[in-house]
This record gives C-alpha cells, sequence and structure tokens, in this order.
C-alpha cells in the first residue's frame, strides 16, 4: 500500500499538470516531487504519466490510480475525522440547544454529573440539523421544542417556557392583558441573539418588523432600560436574569409563544447521563 502522503502528492501533480506548481503548493522542491512520484510508480509496478518536455500528463493507469487514490483519500479523511469526534467525546460532553433557556439548567447538571469533563454548547434553530448531528456524533446531548418520536433516540420532557412582550410605560398595548405577535408587526424591535428557534417565530409572524439584533446581555439589558423600544422576555429569562426594569410585561397569546423543551439523546448513550434519563 502506498503512503497517503505519496497519494496526496500525486493527486497535487494530476490535478495542476505540472510538477513545478506542485511542488509550490506542496512547499516541497520539484526534485524531491519527482522522486516521489517514482516511488510511487515503483511501489504501484505501473507507469503513471505521459512525460513531456514541458509538462505531465496522466496516461490510462494514472487516471485510474488518480479516481482509487482519490476514494482512498477520502476514506481515511472519514477515519481521521470519526477517531477525532470518538476522541473528542470520551474528554467533552457537547450539547446543542434549540434556545439558550434550557442549557441555563442542563449545563450546571451535567458539570454535577462529569466534573471531569468540558462542556460545550450550540444554540442553533434548525432542528433538522441538531437531530444530524446527534446522529454523526457532533452532539451527545441535544434539547428540541419537540418531541422527536424516534425509537432511536432517549427524549425526556424539560422545562416549559412561555414569551412575553417588554413594553416600555405609554406604549399603546401597555394596558392590554394580552396581545397577538401580529399586532406588533412594523414595530421596530430590540432582540437578543442568539435564542434558536424564537428569532424564526419573530420574523414569522412579524416580518414587516425591523429587529435591533443585541449579541451582549449586559447591552441588551441597558438598551431595555433606556430605550422606548419593544422588545421580548421570557419567564424563564426573568427568573433567571430579573424582571426588565421600568417595563411592563404583556403576554402573547400565539399557539407557538410557549413550548416544552425535550432533552435528547441517543438510547445507547443514556447511561452516560443518569440524572437527566434514568
Amino acid at each position: 500500500m502506498p503512503e497517503l502522503n505519496l497519494l496526496r502528492q500525486f493527486t497535487a501533480v494530476a490535478k495542476l499538470g505540472s510538477l513545478s506548481r506542485a511542488a509550490e503548493i506542496l512547499h516541497i522542491s520539484q526534485p524531491a516531487l519527482s522522486r516521489s512520484m517514482k516511488k510511487l510508480e515503483e511501489e504501484l509496478g505501473a507507469a503513471l504519466f505521459e512525460r513531456r518536455k514541458n509538462s505531465i500528463a496522466l496516461n490510462a493507469t494514472g487516471k485510474v490510480v488518480l479516481e482509487l487514490a482519490v476514494q482512498l483519500l477520502q476514506r481515511a479523511d472519514e477515519l481521521k475525522s470519526q477517531v477525532a469526534a470518538f476522541e473528542k467525546s470520551r474528554r467533552t460532553i457537547s450539547v446543542g440547544s434549540c434556545a439558550p433557556a434550557p442549557l441555563w439548567t442542563l449545563m450546571p447538571l451535567l458539570s454535577r454529573e462529569h466534573p471531569e469533563k468540558s462542556l460545550e454548547t450550540t444554540i442553533c434553530g434548525n432542528s433538522e440539523t441538531l437531530l444530524d448531528g446527534l446522529q454523526t456524533g457532533t452532539y451527545q446531548i441535544i434539547v428540541l421544542p419537540f418531541d422527536p418520536g424516534e425509537n432511536s433516540l432517549a427524549c425526556r420532557c424539560g422545562e416549559q417556557e412561555r414569551l412575553f412582550l417588554s413594553l416600555p410605560p405609554g406604549h399603546r398595548f401597555a394596558a392590554r392583558e394580552g396581545i397577538m405577535m401580529v399586532e406588533m408587526d412594523g414595530e421596530n424591535m430590540l432582540l437578543f441573539s442568539p435564542i434558536g428557534f424564537w428569532e424564526e417565530v419573530h420574523r414569522r409572524h412579524m416580518p414587516h418588523s425591523h429587529f435591533l439584533i443585541q449579541s451582549s446581555r449586559f447591552e441588551f439589558s441597558e438598551l431595555v432600560e433606556k430605550s422606548r423600544l419593544p422588545s421580548f422576555v421570557t419567564d424563564l429569562s426573568i427568573k433567571n436574569f430579573g424582571r426588565p426594569s421600568g417595563r411592563i410585561i404583556v403576554p402573547l397569546l400565539d399557539d407557538d409563544a410557549s413550548v416544552t423543551y425535550h432533552y435528547v439523546c441517543n438510547k445507547a448513550d443514556r447511561q452516560c447521563f443518569p440524572a437527566l434519563f434514568s
């Protein structure tokens, strides 16, 4: 079996059709690359190139070897990636969540349960992406806004979260006991990000609104306190960070303004997280 490095050099020469250009890309000398190609031909027992004065091209055998080499290198790269992912999983718990709120409870729980491991989190509003990540090993646990209902997965019902409007005094809806998001469509809003799937909910109901997005929670809180722009808040964010100062909180009445989170892992891994899935 030829060395993988030889095959990588071979594919570079085949792609560029020039030893000098390939040597430059590979950061080796042209004579060294020429010796490598001759070594590869000797190991395979066949000539791979038609050598001309100022160029080099694959012969029929070389074209077959190129196709096989590309496939082999792809499998080698996949093997390396899978081994790296496995090694990472031994030292790290990666969690993908559809929203930030579930992580406020989940991460301290995992930290107590696995103090020897580091924790990584990703907020992603696309549930299919989260499920694919669980399947490929990118995540060991994901949080979804629904039960995926798959036999290969372990699922536990978690916290509920409800969405509210945070309005300045004097706003036209400040005296309302409840409101639909469409009634706010067209108003400028403050929006904290990342908030996962909630962002899609806001934009679906309020396509004509302009959202002033803030990624720093401190800066977002300062703007909420000092500006006259409406914003969103949830019961879980109030629980964890406090009620916005000087604001009137009005419930949103849309069906998708409340959610029940679901913690999900592969059934084969559920014994690793007894606090969640026992």
